[in-house]
């Protein structure tokens, strides 16, 4: 199967997972020395830990009979002290980027240069002592995506008041640690994508020329039916859909489980669950709309640039303040817009100029083989950081705390930045 670097663009896992790596390309620059991550904008110290639950109703679908799914979870949140031992950038390890770099055809080592990167994070540190609680952010990464590629955006919302979950969909990532210390992958033993990782990817291959004939459309009931078409031949993507939703729904009810004592026990005593909010890069965005529409704890919901939302949210109402966020990837950029205009109130729509899919995550800091096959956009890297920042926090702090949002009034302007009015059709 020849997969276009078009095609793979749509999720981050494509550039990983193709069966046949771009050939022909110069050896990718790992003579770069590692890159720092930018400060974080908020007045709070931040602090990490990490947890896993064990989901004992559930066989895992990528292990041998009788193995129960485990769900990793990475958390960030306020902090007592600046003072600690701060956390490093991969937090799986070197497999988490490796596995990667080979992928794209250069040498398997052309990211270990992450290895030596530190976060603005302390480990294990008690949470600040106020406020008495903190809003609950959920976030989930791509479709075989690096967990630890969104820790910049994610140390941000901490260092503004917020916890927030980064829950690890194992077997589905580029790593997992498991309970017994084990890595996993969404590839197998021999570096090459499993065989159930195939399946939902496979699936894709016709998502630009689908999502194409969506936006040139200008009626939305047509938009609805050739989504509609589309999404009803996804039957692999729909179980990992349901699989990344229950993966959500396992964190947020073990909360009350954790060990008291633990950092992660008087982490989660002083969550607001009446305040959570859900988002994602990707897949992981997809998995946010799919999760609230069917959990009420969600109060708001986002999305970065996955597209098009699976699931049923097309045919379903939400009710409740939803954002998509599009990059400046052709054909895609409105391609939901007919399924959360119908189903989320109010609906939120951002566009960026001069991104592509990856440029929401760290990776724009990466360089090397993403940057040589043209996976980035053109935005500096530090000023695609501080938009993302911008977007996701003010937006959350409109949703979950009452605070407007000038970036969502029109107020707050960056140039590469167009806030678009959703109360009418957008064509």
């Amino acid at each position: 199967m020849a997969v276009t670097l078009g095609t793979r663009a749509a999720f981050a896992v494509a550039l990983f997972a193709s069966l046949n790596v771009v050939q022909g390309l110069g050896a990718p620059d790992d003579t770069r020395g590692p890159f720092q991550l930018p400060l974080p904008t908020g007045p709070y110290a931040v602090g990490t830990t990490t947890w896993r639950v064990t989901d004992d109703s559930r066989e895992e679908t990528f292990a041998g009979p009788g193995v129960r799914r485990q769900v990793e979870v990475l958390a960030w949140y306020p902090a007592a002290t600046r003072r600690g031992e701060p956390a490093p950038y991969l937090r799986e390890g070197l497999l988490e980027v490796q596995g990667l770099a080979s992928r794209l055809g250069g040498p398997r080592t052309a990211y270990d240069r992450l290895a030596a990167v530190r976060t603005h994070a302390r480990v294990d540190v008690m949470p600040a002592p106020t406020p008495e609680s903190f809003p609950l952010l959920l976030f989930s990464h791509g479709y075989g995506s690096v967990p630890s590629a969104h820790t910049a955006l994610l140390e941000d919302l901490a260092s503004h008041g917020y916890a927030v979950l980064s829950i690890v969909h194992p077997y589905e990532a580029t790593a997992a640690t498991l309970a017994d210390g084990r890595v996993v992958s969404f590839l197998d033993d021999t570096g090459a994508p499993r065989q159930g990782f195939r399946d939902v990817v496979s699936e894709w291959d016709r998502e630009d020329e689908t999502m194409a004939v969506v936006t040139r459309a200008t009626d939305e009931e047509e938009q609805r039916r050739v989504l509609r078409g589309y999404l009803s031949g996804l039957h692999h993507t729909d179980i990992a859909l349901r699989r990344w939703v229950d993966d959500t729904t396992l964190v947020l009810d073990r909360l009350t489980t954790l060990a008291p004592r633990s950092v992660a026990g008087r982490l989660a005593r002083r969550l607001d669950v009446r305040r959570v909010g859900v988002f994602g890069h990707s897949m992981g965005g997809v998995t946010a709309g799919q999760f609230c529409l069917g959990d009420r704890r969600c109060r708001a919901g986002l999305n970065l640039d996955g597209i098009p939302q699976y699931g049923s949210m097309i045919d379903q109402q939400f009710g409740g303040p939803f954002l998509m966020v599009y990059s400046a990837r052709p054909v895609r950029t409105g391609a939901s817009d007919a399924i959360y205009r119908r189903s989320a109130s109010p609906y939120f729509r951002v566009d960026v100029q001069q991104t592509l899919h990856l440029d929401f995550s760290d990776m724009i800091f990466w360089g090397g083989p993403l940057r040589d096959r043209d996976a980035l956009g053109t935005l500096a890297p530090t000023r695609a950081a501080e938009i993302t920042r911008t977007i996701i926090r003010q937006y959350f702090d409109q949703v979950l705390l009452g605070k407007r949002s000038p970036l969502l009034a029109g107020k707050l302007s960056f140039s590469e930045v167009r806030v678009r009015d959703t109360s009418t059709p957008l064509h």
